[in-house]
């Protein structure tokens, strides 16, 4: 069977990331004699690009992969995909899984893939192939009809149930390469990093995350789970000999170090047989000196840390990250000690949140001094607890957007889309504010902060912007604040050498 995947990426202009789910995906067909064809779409694609692409390569099956935020440009590919080709359409990743029911109904999808989608989009190719019906694959919503068979009384959609986790992440091949182009991606090609995932799975239940839904989903069993140490570092070295561009390693995990024995045997390994630094995610609860210091030893240059909010009322009760402002700033400061860079994800436009509560996050971050910052405007995912919050205080808008620097889709009286707007395109002007006041004496230092307080809000302020005519945070305009990388509206941000 021929499967075309189509990634669906329009915040990407000239080169896209390389995406592991996909890349697995494609492998693990790949394993099992299928041929695969790979479609990456970004920004905006003329129809005639993709018809071409259709009718060269004639697939079996279409499997799109999309985002929430890009969700709508799914039905109009789906309808091309219908006139131009014969091949069945399936939609997967984590809006199909929390979201089906607005993914089926979508004119010209004929298959949902809800969950992980190796074995159940192995299993459809291979009914496919051999003629067989499909419509009962477990993890598949299937439309009647698509799957050669009848749906019970006269339902129009085979609702089919999860089948569990895998469990044995080692059993799954390594990451294709080759079908989806690494060696033509914004991390080869831009970041010169191999990029890498060695878990599946997070503990924690922020409730702006997709991950506490889908653990409900399948009941918490076998959630979290790791490769063996032999196994993702064996496919370290592979990358690292075939791609010679490789200057560092990224681990895509939601948290690298949720287990603690397992970190340890992993930095003792890639200490021992890769000679390159790398880049990690953590989570400021896990953080300590001896996590700080065997990541050190095995060459991690960069910690990524979700700080999201600065506000210990916002982080605790609107997004359900039970972790003190004294935590963050010590997991900092072990990496600090350590002599690792590191990373702060940050958001703003939470719910409820206000001006003088988004200052509170500018100000964790001029204490912290992060060498990265990645800052985006808050986007209700569905599925969420924090969606369902938004929906209930009537937030949440029809506006659309693709990427999550650019707008808000939100509506609340506390802050306004321009105020959003303005406040991140001056993020890091503002922390570099902050943290010189945090270099000041005491009562020196308190009075710098009021003033600073004073011309940001007043700055941001929608009378001031209105008068602006809204010239403030529009897009494309550049801060000129220190050193700045920027692809599109601020997907890569790195602060410039002090």
């Amino acid at each position: 069977m021929r499967i075309a995947f189509v990634y669906i990426d329009p915040s990407y202009r000239v080169m896209g990331p390389f995406h592991v789910g996909i890349a697995s995906l494609i492998a693990y067909l790949k394993r099992g004699g299928h041929e695969c064809q790979f479609f990456h779409l970004m920004g905006d694609v003329a129809e005639e690009e993709y018809i071409d692409f259709l009718e060269k390569n004639r697939p079996d099956v279409v499997a799109f992969s999309v985002m929430t935020n890009a969700f709508p440009h799914v039905a109009p590919l789906a309808l091309l995909t219908k006139r131009h080709s014969d091949a069945l359409t399936i939609c997967g990743g984590v809006h199909a899984t929390l979201s089906p029911e607005e993914v089926i109904a979508v004119e010209g999808i004929d298959v949902v893939c809800r969950g992980e989608g190796e074995e159940p989009l192995f299993d459809l190719c291979q009914g496919l192939e051999e003629g067989k019906d499909f419509s009962n694959i477990p993890n598949l919503w299937v439309k009647r009809g698509a799957g050669g068979g009848e749906s019970e009384k006269g339902e129009e959609i085979h609702k089919n149930p999860l089948r569990p986790l895998i469990a044995d992440l080692d059993a799954l091949p390594f990451l294709d390469r080759e079908v989806f182009p690494y060696k033509d991606s914004f991390d080869l090609q831009f970041m010169k990093r191999g990029a890498f995932m060695a878990s599946r799975g997070c503990p924690y239940n922020c409730a702006y995350c997709c991950s506490p839904a889908i653990k409900q989903l399948y009941g918490g069993d076998m959630y979290i789970r790791f490769r063996s140490v032999e196994s993702i570092v064996e496919e370290v070295e592979m990358v690292v000999r075939n791609f010679p561009q490789v200057e560092y390693n990224v681990f895509h995990d939601d948290l690298l170090p949720m287990k603690k024995e397992w970190f340890a045997d992993f930095t003792g390994e890639y200490r021992r047989r890769i000679k390159l630094p790398f880049e990690m995610n953590c989570h400021p609860n896990l953080m300590d000196r001896e996590i700080a210091q065997m990541a050190k030893s095995a060459g991690c240059s960069l910690m990524r840390f979700g700080l999201e909010s600065g506000n210990d009322h916002i982080r605790r009760k609107v997004l359900d990250r039970p972790v003190s402002t004294e935590r963050i700033i010590n997991a900092f400061a072990c990496c600090d000690e350590a002599g690792i860079q590191t990373l702060s994800y940050d958001m703003i436009g939470l719910p409820f949140e206000t001006r003088t509560q988004i200052l509170d996050t500018i100000k964790l971050n001029g204490r912290v001094r992060p060498k990265v910052m990645h800052v985006s405007i808050f986007y209700p995912y569905p599925g969420t607890k924090s969606y369902e919050i938004c929906k209930r205080e009537g937030f949440v808008t029809d506006k659309h957007i693709d990427t999550y620097y650019e707008d808000s889709v939100l509506q609340q009286e506390s802050v306004s889309a321009e105020q959003l707007r303005a406040l991140r395109r001056r993020f890091e002007f503002f922390v570099r504010l902050y943290s010189w006041r945090y270099r000041l004496p005491g009562f020196l230092g308190k009075i710098a902060e009021k003033i600073i307080d004073i011309g940001i809000l007043a700055a941001t302020s929608r009378r001031v912007l209105s008068a602006l005519g809204g010239r403030a945070g529009q897009k494309g305009e550049s801060d000129g604040a220190g050193t700045c990388y920027t692809l599109g509206e601020g997907e890569v941000r790195v602060w410039g050498e002090e």
